[in-house]
């Protein structure tokens, strides 16, 4: 399959729903420990090219009595998989710190934390059994939303200062 090759990037984006990263079948609707979320597709154009290669792009509805208005949304699920030879690389980025590379034991992390962007690079994959596709996350980067912590700016500062205190000591 030609698009197993291709890689798929979703920049400037978020989740839409619940994710569940952590794999706990309590969080998921139908019970899953598949590690996963909906990523919202940013433009109409790259919402048709994924329809049109066979992903499941789904669209949002509006709820009863709010028609008027309504912008619908398209998004696609993702999957996580750190059982593979290649195992994802997901950062989590906060304000001015260094990116923090997350790992089986702590990507469960991502499930409570407000998140203001999300860029993402996924892999199709076809099931050779069901020849559905699926995408599984090959990098991403889940930017938090520190803009409503009033101690974010706060410690960013320290951190700053302390970085400085420790370049002057050379």
């Amino acid at each position: 399959m030609e698009n197993e090759r291709k890689i798929i990037a979703i920049d400037d984006t978020r989740f839409i729903f619940k994710t569940n990263f952590s794999g706990d079948p309590e969080r998921d609707r139908f019970g899953s420990d598949a590690r996963k979320a909906n990523v919202m597709i940013p433009n109409e154009e790259q919402a048709r090219e994924l329809a049109d290669m066979g992903f499941n792009v789904k669209v949002t509805k509006p709820r009863e009595g709010q028609e008027e208005d309504f912008v619908p949304t398209s998004f696609v699920p993702i999957r996580v998989n750190y059982d593979s030879y290649y195992p994802p690389k997901v950062y989590l980025v906060s304000g001015n710190a260094e990116p923090v590379l997350l790992d089986e034991e702590t990507i469960g992390t991502l499930d409570g934390v407000y998140v203001a962007n999300v860029n993402v690079i996924l892999n199709p994959y076809q099931n050779k059994q069901t020849g559905r596709l699926s995408l599984y996350v090959k990098t991403m980067y889940v930017e938090q939303n520190i803009d409503e912590d009033p101690y974010a700016s706060r410690y960013g500062k320290r951190r700053d200062e302390d970085m400085d205190e420790e370049d002057a000591s050379f």
